[in-house]
């Protein structure tokens, strides 16, 4: 083959009906930035993000002009390098990472990996193309393709087969399964190496295969079309890219972590009152308490109900002093009632109908259908900046978040205009310029202090401003319950990791105390565990733990206590989706992406690297089939041990979800707390599950917990270590904590470990500590005694190692253990 450059005369379009695709290469010109392949009047440019992200611009005419992206927060590299080479029949783009091959007659496009295996490519018929005002890609499918993201659906994780809507959508008292809902992200995770974002902020449609079992395609209704495809082997590390390129979560303070009181509504101060001392008298743990409408007068007030909340200012306070931390709900609806209706009005901040004039939405529900209300023009700058002015009044210094409702926007008619454009093109990234708006609005006002944003809503890029979404306002059920796992997995593969629910529902029929139960099991094991709901009644049906019986008080409070003892590992999940997008609830195919049976599961997932839980999410259910993978895994209640690659049938009354431990876990654990800040951390419990097999490393992240310090690198990170080795024929667990790498405000000097080794056949034959043999207490007991010792129970085959650990030096300890233990 000859490669030259070349200039070749071509047709621009070939047309199938309506639709009109890319036709014969004409000529490309290159700068040190891109390349603008062109197809006689038509192109496409290729812009260089790293070497493996490249942006692919649709220019379907000379004048087309792509629009400045409100989700990518990067700019192309002036440092990658690309060689460009030609021949008769193809035209190449080659990175160190990427390779873009356009086919040029027809021109037609296809992505290659650095050895030049084929990732994806158009299909032959036909891939970017334009029909009317839409905008459409079609990439081809192979039999091995899998599909994931998209951002909130109810679907199988899986979207192969599936057809839906990427449009922002209120779904109210859900009961079954649902592809479209409040929070849509264009980008899709394949298993082929490979991922695409699509940065487009129109209605689209997903289709992957349901027309054509050999194509995928997108169809955006407006705009202009711009995609990224990222190369990267496997999924988390397509997340990690894609976050990269879209903004990663900061952290929110360590309490959000903690458990959430929550309920639609709370009426007034004496109820408020009465729940936060209820909770503290029942020993529930608790560190926030959610204020749904009730805390203001009429819808678009943005001030307290000084009728119904005579005293907030000394209530916020007075919960602080308990540790509880309260979230104001706020809306971007205002009524006509509102008193600040008509400075809106006047000044334009409004959304408008095609005269100008604001656009005004008739029975509206906040006022019992009797007045109007309007939307807030999020849009623009000024609307932004007077909006954001009525909050500090409010929260004053000391209520600690936000809950931002109804930001789909719930009611949007398509002829509303804004600021920026018409509905079409804002709808779906009204909530992520709303939680821009929150996001700066917190740090002008409190700079060194953590953003706390529970929404409904939200859209590609919304993890930057530190968005926690929840799955709207799904039914109290059985089915609603079943959804919400795909749910969370599907969100987290969409850069989304902070996804959560209404534990125990929300709307229609009362919640069962089963139902409560099962819900809060898997709310346990969600980024943020909060309960909430509503109801007929005048004040909602009960949402707390105690108004289920004594039985369902009772389990509740246990796995909250868990909880609160999974802290230190929960928080260094949280780090490590800031530092790299990975979520905290992750599929199990990703431990073993060949096995078939995994692609789709999503009853079962991975709670870290730690933990697989699989919620009961079926009525009357006390005994749970449960798919485990590849490995050695232990019931994290009973200690057995299971070898993967099959199916247990697993116990699960209803005090118990099934939970296992992967083999070679170090999971550090907190003591017992009411709030998550209630005792500094001088004392912590490390489970070990030993791996006789590999070595095993595991970090805990710290750091004050509270302030943004930590993004400027004022945090510590603890490498604690386990392997087995042979010791004169006799096996060595060798335990070690290192140096805890890093500084920040409030930092431990010293503190106390207790290491629960679990799986110990026997007693050990001498524990060390530093090369010094230590003594064994006859006492079982989880406390710190006055010297360093360890104590073995028979009983439960758990070693408990206690020492006292100076943190700016590492610890060994070395357990005999004897011929073998495996």
């Amino acid at each position: 083959m000859t490669l030259r450059i070349i200039v070749l005369s071509a047709v621009g379009f070939i047309s199938v009906s309506a639709q009109t695709f890319l036709g014969n290469f004409s000529k490309y010109t290159a700068d040190k930035k891109s390349v603008v392949v062109h197809s006689d009047s038509s192109a496409v440019r290729l812009q260089f993000y790293s070497n493996e992200i490249v942006r692919v611009d649709f220019l379907p005419t000379p004048k087309t002009q792509i629009d400045s992206s409100f989700v990518v927060i990067q700019e192309p590299s002036n440092n990658v390098q690309f060689i460009v080479t030609e021949s008769d029949s193809a035209l190449k783009v080659v990175t160190s990472h990427i390779q873009v091959r356009f086919q040029k007659f027809p021109l037609r496009i296809s992505f290659l990996d650095s050895l030049g295996n084929t990732l994806v490519s158009e299909p032959r018929s036909g891939g970017l193309s334009t029909n009317n005002q839409s905008r459409v890609l079609r990439f081809t499918m192979n039999a091995h393709d899998h599909y994931y993201g998209t951002g909130e659906r109810c679907m199988a994780l899986d979207k192969r087969g599936q057809k839906f809507v990427s449009y922002n959508t209120q779904v109210g008292n859900y009961t079954v399964p649902l592809a479209t809902m409040n929070l849509n992200v264009p980008f899709i995770a394949t298993s082929s190496g490979y991922a695409i974002y699509i940065d487009n902020t129109y209605r689209g449609t997903f289709d992957f295969g349901t027309v054509d079992t050999s194509v995928f395609s997108y169809v955006a209704d407006g705009g202009e079309l711009s995609l990224y495809v990222i190369v990267a082997s496997t999924i988390p590390e397509q997340l990690e890219k894609y976050t990269w390129l879209t903004g990663r979560q900061p952290l929110p303070p360590r309490w959000v972590f903690g458990f959430i009181q929550s309920k639609n509504r709370y009426e007034n101060e004496t109820i408020t009152r009465s729940i936060v001392q209820t909770m503290r008298e029942k020993n529930i743990p608790c560190d926030g308490i959610v204020l749904d409408l009730k805390w203001f007068d009429k819808m678009g007030d943005v001030s307290w109900n000084e009728s119904l909340w005579p005293t907030h200012e000394k209530m916020v306070t007075d919960f602080l002093s308990e540790g509880i931390k309260t979230i104001l709900i706020t809306e971007p609806y205002i009524i006509q009632p509102s008193k600040n209706f008509t400075e809106a009005d006047t000044n334009g901040y409004l959304a408008k109908d095609s005269t100008g004039k604001t656009y005004l939405m008739d029975k509206w529900w906040s006022c019992g259908y009797t007045c109007g209300s309007t939307l807030l023009d999020i849009t623009n700058p000024a609307a932004r900046k007077w909006w954001w002015s009525k909050h500090p009044v409010s929260f004053g210094k000391y209520v600690a978040g936000i809950w931002t409702d109804l930001g789909e926007p719930e009611r949007h008619p398509e002829e509303m205009n804004h600021y920026l454009g018409n509905t079409a093109k804002i709808h779906n990234i009204y909530n992520l310029l709303w939680a821009k708006t929150i996001y700066d609005g917190f740090t002008e006002l409190r700079p060194n202090e953590r953003v706390v944003n529970v929404s409904r809503s939200g859209f590609a890029g919304s993890q930057r401003y530190g968005v926690m979404p929840w799955s709207g306002d799904v039914a109290r059920s059985f089915i609603g319950l079943q959804v919400q796992m795909p749910i969370l997995l599907g969100m987290g593969m969409s850069g989304i990791a902070y996804q959560n629910s209404d534990i125990g529902g929300y709307a229609r029929m009362p919640t069962t105390p089963e139902l409560y139960i099962r819900w809060m099991e898997f709310g346990t094991f969600c980024p943020i565990t909060r309960a909430h709901g509503a109801g007929e009644t005048v004040n909602g049906y009960p949402t707390e733990p105690w108004m289920f019986g004594a039985e369902a008080e009772k389990i509740c409070r246990e796995f909250i206590s868990l909880r609160y003892q999974l802290l230190p590992y929960i928080y260094s999940l949280a780090h490590n989706n800031y530092e790299t997008g990975m979520p905290f609830a992750r599929p199990l195919f990703w431990l073993d992406p060949n096995d078939k049976q995994l692609g789709n599961e999503s009853s079962s997932y991975m709670w870290g690297d730690a933990f697989l839980v699989s919620p009961v999410v079926t009525a009357g259910e006390r005994t749970k089939n449960v798919y485990l993978p590849k490995g050695t895994w232990v019931n994290f209640w009973t200690d057995e041990i299971v070898q993967g690659g099959k199916t247990v049938s697993v116990a699960a009354p209803l005090e118990r979800m099934p939970i296992f431990v992967k083999e070679g876990s170090i999971i550090p654990m907190a003591p017992l707390m009411n709030y998550s800040d209630e005792r500094i951390l001088d004392t912590l419990t490390l489970r070990i599950y030993p791996s006789f097999d590999k070595e095993v490393t595991y970090s805990m992240y710290e750091d004050d917990g509270k302030t943004r310090e930590y993004q400027s690198g004022k945090y510590s990170k603890t490498t604690f270590t386990q392997r087995v080795t042979k010791v004169n024929g006799a096996q060595m667990l060798i335990l070690t904590g290192g140096e805890s790498q890093g500084t920040f405000t409030g930092k431990l000097n010293e503190r106390n470990y207790i290491y629960e080794i679990h799986g110990i056949a026997k007693k050990p034959m001498k524990v060390q500590v530093n090369g010094f043999a230590i003594i064994e207490s006859k006492k079982l007991t989880n406390s710190i005694p006055a010297q360093q010792e360890f104590s073995y129970d028979g009983k439960t085959k758990k070693l408990f190692v206690h020492i006292h650990s100076q943190l700016n030096t590492a610890t060994e300890i070395q357990v005999k253990l004897g011929k073998s233990e495996k």
